[in-house]
């Protein structure tokens, strides 16, 4: 079976001949370039050899070409840290302009996704990482969001309408440029992050429009709903529920949500398994293997893609990444005696 076909049938609540695996990192320096990052994502597959190969551009990477700066600063994430940014004050909102998706640091990873294409075309199905508005609005103003949601409510609003035009933009473009679906990240997921009603009037309307705007276009939209600390209870159902809405990603290992009771709830394909900041991280590899293999068993066969619960440090053995690889290829589906009824 092939990977796209592998990933078609799971997607479809289908058992495949193995349970696919997912991969991602970031890789600090190299991703600032096109050729940088298309020859590391190319390295890491050809090393691993996962089923679902996710394009992870550069942190920050929507950021400059509104006025940001951004350096990486040793981060064990392997991301970026904003060094500057342009909105000081409501009044740099309202001046702020949309931006060419095939020029600057955008059209930077356009241009990697093409080259990636020609290693993937064939062999793995690639997803482009694409931030949602607000996450992107939250760094232009040094995250203080809330600020102006409280005080300048309608300007920011107009201000997300921009950004998310410009992420749809650039969403579709990386989809002409040979990705096969779209890897939606969003940061206000958690009730720590923002209250109910700010979620609902800033945080999921913009969500919603991306994903009606690109789901006829991408083959298939996985979204990831990040959670800032240890036991954080994450807004889920409705997100999930939404039509184009093909797999959820969250840290599932570390969430107050697990596995299994996102997969129950959701009817989705879930993508997680990996504790990526814990054993796969810290522990031995014989502890990494025992890790996941619990965890799959957990949470059952059906609708389930391994994969970490957000981005696999820089710091992680390589050793430990390969006993999860290899613990995820031993699992026959229909022979291991697992429950395929979770």
């Amino acid at each position: 079976m092939s990977k796209f076909d592998l990933l078609k049938e799971t997607l479809l609540g289908n058992l495949g001949d193995q349970i696919p695996l997912s991969l991602w990192k970031h890789h600090p320096d190299r991703d600032r370039t096109p050729e940088g990052l298309a020859e590391a994502e190319i390295e890491f597959h050809k090393k691993m050899n996962h089923d679902l190969l996710k394009i992870s551009f550069f942190g920050h990477y929507p950021c400059p070409d509104f006025g940001c700066t951004a350096e990486y600063d040793g981060a064990i994430t392997g991301s970026t840290s904003m060094t500057s940014y342009p909105i000081h004050d409501a009044s740099g909102w309202e001046v702020l302009e949309p931006v060419d998706v095939n020029a600057g640091e955008f059209g930077n990873q356009v241009r990697a996704v093409e080259l990636i294409k020609k290693y993937a075309h064939g062999t793995v199905p690639t997803m482009a990482t694409i931030f949602d508005g607000p996450m992107v609005a939250d760094r232009l103003c040094g995250r203080e969001f809330i600020k102006y949601a409280d005080e300048s409510p309608k300007i920011l609003k107009s201000a997300l309408d921009l950004i998310t035009n410009v992420m749809i933009d650039f969403a579709r473009t990386t989809l002409e440029a040979g990705a096969d679906g779209l890897f939606l990240a969003s940061q206000h997921s958690t009730h720590s992050s923002i209250s109910d009603d700010y979620y609902k009037e800033f945080i999921y309307p913009y969500d919603l429009k991306l994903i009606s705007r690109l789901r006829g276009k991408a083959k298939f939209i996985m979204i990831h709903l990040h959670a800032r600390e240890e036991n954080e209870e994450i807004r889920f159902d409705k997100i999930a529920k939404t039509p184009g809405v093909d797999g959820i990603n969250w840290e599932d290992q570390s969430s107050a949500l697990s596995l299994k009771e996102g997969k129950q709830r959701s009817r989705i394909t879930a993508l997680g398994g990996i504790d990526h900041n814990g054993v796969l991280r810290t522990g031995t590899p014989d502890e990494a293997r025992d890790q996941i293999m619990k965890a799959v068993d957990e949470a059952g066969f059906k609708r389930l893609i391994v994969a970490p619960g957000c981005v696999v440090t820089v710091d992680t053995p390589p050793e430990n990444l390969v006993a999860v690889r290899d613990a995820v290829r031993e699992i026959d589906p229909y022979k291991d005696e697992l429950d395929l009824n979770k």
